[in-house]
């Protein structure tokens, strides 16, 4: 394999209409190999925001997506997808992914794609008619998409259902098809499974994550927009049923051009949600309040044609439009959009909301015990806590295996031996046997969390890390936010140590006196357990034991079968 400093950036190929060459200017700026020098994340969030050029989009939106999700890795791991030095992993695992979702080669001719939380007619309309516009080929009376182009969507989607295990996802197969204008199907796969590794930070994965999206975006339009606000909620455009499709389940596919679709998937791919967000609220300044009352509005649908009628305009520009989404913070604004820190706690707290009015689940069916890949394993056998673990883990990681990286009975008992063998993986499960009251009550308690373990003065993590009680009385112990301070940055400061990994301790979640949710010590022998800010969880060993002796410990990272 070449370094990815020697080798070429990846040439963009659409996949989806089959147009090989692209040709456009390029910015000497963005070749992956710039990205490694100093504040190369900033300047990559800039280049971005003015537009990839189209020959280099493959290249910029793989390695924006793995850059944001892999802190930890080395920077020239990041930029070599990229480039053609990971252009044989990358299509071997395809290949693989391939032989695993359909059996037979011939299978796929006859694939179905899976909607992933959308309207069968509405993903009938996606390739039917909806890209029209995109496709160079496109004639009257024939799909929008040609018979190549839904053979590769129809196959991606399938592959993220039935290897990746994700089976809600509703802008899912409108970002696979822009993600395949610029891509062959094997870096759509890569890229779409770094993304939903951080599914907080890209898309919603499950129903109540969508509801909650939703109801966060209803929060801020009411918030920032009042009168807007009360012609969406008359007109149900704010419903979560179906009054944000345009924005939440199809991209903005049917309410921008594409070009300035292909523009802000250019933002997206570096920042996640928070475009989503930033964009579907600042396209309400298009609509001035003076001309609220003056709109006759039947249904969701009249609201967002409206919205539609000025982004098609001739005037309307996409370029002048980041202005008022990325205002200078020079110039004084009206509006000031949500940081992602708020915009995730919002999100988190409305999760409760999500669970009371999302409609309801039909399969009630208990879920399959995650498995494991060694027999080495001790303290993951148990079916029990194995399918505990699958209902308590985030969406994208329920159908991923158990591979285990640490044991103080194979490794050594010591903190430099867990981050050694930590430190390059993330979303990981601490497990530790736990012995009270002078070795005569055993417990079997642990964490999960989403970055990798390494030494760090600052605390990291996100609101998807938990604390657990495996045995006895099985427990978890999920981040909520304070509602009485959801964006008060000072008064969230403790409650968000998620992850805290120093020299001398490991420790997760946080209080005003300095004790942990969970916390062992440099010699994984003794540990603590208090409730936690935020965790609210009871001590950890039970029986309101807050000391305990660390017997065996292990740690796993979670894998899929194609990584």
């Amino acid at each position: 394999m070449s370094k990815a400093e020697d080798a070429p950036s990846v040439a963009s190929i659409d996949a989806l209409f089959a147009v090989h060459n692209m040709k456009s200017t390029i910015n000497k700026e963005f070749p992956p190999v710039q990205f490694s020098k100093p504040r190369s994340l900033k300047r990559l969030k800039r280049m971005c925001h003015l537009g990839v050029p189209s020959q280099l989009r493959c290249s910029v939106w793989i390695v924006s997506v793995v850059r944001v999700v892999n802190p930890h890795l080395p920077i020239a791991e990041v930029e070599a997808y990229g480039t053609t030095a990971m252009t044989q992993s990358i299509d071997s695992t395809w290949s693989h992914t391939l032989k695993a979702t359909f059996a037979n080669g011939i299978d796929r001719e006859d694939g179905i794609a899976p909607t992933f939380g959308l309207q069968q007619s509405t993903l009938d309309q996606l390739i039917q008619y909806d890209y029209r516009e995109w496709n160079p080929s496109w004639t009257a009376g024939a799909n929008s998409i040609p018979p190549d182009g839904v053979k590769s969507l129809t196959g991606i989607l399938c592959a993220v259902q039935q290897v990746l295990g994700i089976e809600y996802c509703p802008p899912l197969p409108d970002i696979t098809a822009i993600l395949l204008t610029h891509m062959p199907e094997s870096y759509v796969f890569a890229t779409i499974r770094e993304a939903i590794n951080d599914s907080s930070h890209f898309l919603p994965l499950s129903q109540k994550a969508y509801y909650s999206w939703c109801k966060t975006y209803s929060y801020f339009v009411e918030r920032l927009f009042p009168a807007t606000y009360k012609v969406m909620e008359k007109c149900g455009a704010l419903d979560p049923r179906s009054g944000l499709d345009p924005i939440f389940k199809r991209f903005f596919i049917t309410l921008l051009k594409r070009e300035d679709v292909l523009r802000f998937m250019d933002i997206f791919m570096i920042e996640g949600c928070k475009a989503i967000f930033r964009l579907a609220l600042s396209l309400l300044h298009i609509i001035p309040k003076k001309d609220l009352n003056t709109l006759h509005l039947t249904d969701s649908e009249s609201w967002w044609k409206q919205i539609r009628i000025r982004t098609m305009d001739p005037g309307f520009s996409f370029q002048k439009h980041l202005d008022i989404m990325y205002p200078s913070p020079l110039r004084k604004i009206a509006v000031r959009y949500p940081r992602r820190h708020v915009l995730g706690r919002l999100m988190k707290h409305h999760e409760k909301w999500a669970l009371q009015n999302m409609p309801s689940l039909l399969d009630q069916s208990p879920r399959k015990p995650i498995g494991y890949t060694s027999e080495k394993c001790t303290l993951a056998k148990p079916v029990s806590f194995r399918q505990c673990l699958t209902e308590w883990l985030p969406a994208a990681l329920k159908s991923t295996k158990l591979d285990l990286i640490y044991s103080t009975d194979i490794h050594g008992r010591s903190l430099a031996s867990f981050y050694k063998r930590c430190e390059k993986s993330k979303n990981t499960v601490v497990l530790v046997e736990a012995f009270t009251l002078n070795g005569k009550t055993r417990s079997l308690i642990g964490m999960f969390a989403t970055q990798a373990w390494s030494i760090n003065p600052r605390p990291y993590g996100d609101s998807d890390c938990f604390l657990f009680r495996a045995a006895p009385d099985a427990m978890c112990f999920k981040w909520t936010p304070d509602p009485g301070n959801i964006e008060n940055l000072e008064n969230n400061a403790v409650s968000e140590q998620f992850m805290v990994s120093r020299s001398d301790f490991i420790a997760m979640g946080a209080n005003n006196d300095a004790t942990n949710g969970l916390r062992l010590d440099k010699d994984l022998i003794k540990g603590e357990s208090h409730a936690a800010l935020g965790f609210n969880n009871d001590p950890l060993p039970g029986d309101n034991q807050r000391t305990f002796e660390v017997g065996h410990l292990e740690v796993y990272r979670l894998i899929r079968d194609v990584e």
